[in-house]
């Protein structure tokens, strides 16, 4: 008899937990974010209407994949907004420049309107910005707690700690490493051609250069470093996207756990490698103090950083050793992959207006000559900067 209450007390105790699960589950997937829906419908935010728990994700992977243009087409398109993102371009058209969507069972507001944004910019704080949990969660093996991701007077610290180290002069100092860097790129261009080889993966060349500027002007790191945090950080990116394609959707990441378990393993290689990098870095520093100089830190951002944490630390703006492998994981990856699709689209628009290439030329020629290149002379190129001022929008339209 007091096995069939024993038992009867445990079925019963399995369905409360199961009906607790799916309790939450349900309070997660649909009840939250339909009540978040139609607050921010109260307040005249539009936008598409979302499936809970999916959002707006079916829309967005459906459109891209019937609205994708040929890679085989001859023409350059300059409206790369529409062309990557259509069931943005569709949006703005139903619900106007500024609306909300969906990714999972998170919100996100989509803004399109200059005016708007600098009028919500003007009253709010850098550090008020919130940033998403979401996307905390799911790029944590990549940025970790860096400034990209930390919020309020964290922000700030941070801020206060890296600000330095982008300095005017501490950016003019860096141009001979950036020189060097290219010059390697354009000289093994130059023996490709002759080779005979018909094409060069622009892209990658760029995307690999930029990554070697980053690891030596910031963090001073040998090629040999820097390419294993590089090649690991685009490891780590392809692995994240491919482990989680249903950003925002409770419990996405259960759907692919070798990707998952994949990612966080690449995300502690490269903290480890890191490590040793920012432990032998503090070992030289420490060497200036034992000959009894005065100290002396490099002035690249891992030297900056060590520096505040040897300075500032009385007043608690010091970086731990974990907040100084996410500032490096942040900066690494992102310092050199903007730049170089920048760059990347530059060049694809200059192979468009050969008229381009010919007036540069000749305004480089009368400002640098057949001299090295020097930070100092890069104000007297007008037309540089009036072509990157077209360019360079085009990358972010």
């Amino acid at each position: 008899m007091g096995y069939f209450y024993l038992a009867q007390a445990l079925g019963t105790a399995i369905s409360l937990f199961l009906l607790h699960i799916l309790w939450r589950v349900l309070y997660s997937c649909w009840i939250l974010p339909n009540r978040a829906y139609h607050k921010l419908r109260g307040n005249e935010l539009g936008g598409p209407t979302p499936n809970f728990p999916l959002g707006n994700i079916g829309d967005m992977t459906e459109k891209k994949i019937t609205t994708n243009p040929s890679s085989s087409s001859p023409n350059i398109t300059h409206d790369i907004h529409s062309t990557v993102f259509p069931f943005f371009a569709k949006w703005q058209k139903s619900h106007g420049k500024v609306f909300i969507y969906w990714l999972g069972t998170e919100p996100f507001l989509y803004i399109a309107d200059p005016e708007f944004l600098k009028k919500m910019s003007a009253g709010v704080m850098g550090k008020s910005w919130g940033k998403p949990t979401v996307f905390k969660n799911d790029r944590e093996p990549m940025f970790g707690n860096g400034l990209v991701m930390v919020e309020g007077e964290e922000w700030v610290r941070h801020r206060h700690v890296i600000t330095p180290a982008f300095t005017p002069a501490n950016l003019k100092a860096m141009s001979s490493l950036m020189v060097e860097a290219t010059t390697n790129m354009l000289d093994r261009w130059t023996s490709i051609i002759a080779s005979g080889t018909p094409e060069i993966d622009v892209e990658r060349e760029i995307t690999s250069t930029a990554g070697e500027i980053i690891a030596k002007s910031s963090f001073g790191m040998g090629y040999k470093n820097g390419r294993k945090v590089f090649d690991k950080l685009r490891a780590m990116q392809l692995t994240l996207f491919n482990s989680n394609q249903y950003v925002g959707v409770p419990f996405s990441k259960f759907m692919s756990p070798k990707q998952t378990l994949a990612a966080q393993k690449l995300g502690r290689e490269i903290d480890s490698l890191l490590t040793e990098i920012i432990t032998a870095r503090r070992k030289s520093n420490s060497l200036w103090d034992n000959n009894g100089s005065n100290y002396s830190p490099q002035t690249d951002l891992l030297g900056i950083l060590l520096s505040e944490n040897r300075v500032d630390g009385r007043r608690g703006t010091a970086l731990t050793m974990r907040e100084l492998v996410d500032e490096c994981k942040t900066f690494f990856f992102g310092g050199h992959e903007t730049t170089a699709l920048a760059l990347t689209w530059t060049m694809l628009l200059l192979a468009e207006h050969r008229e381009w290439q010919d007036q540069l030329r000749e305004e480089i020629k009368d400002v640098v000559g057949n001299g090295e290149i020097d930070a100092t002379m890069l104000a007297g190129l007008k037309k540089v900067k009036f072509y990157s001022f077209i360019a360079i929008p085009c990358t972010l339209s």
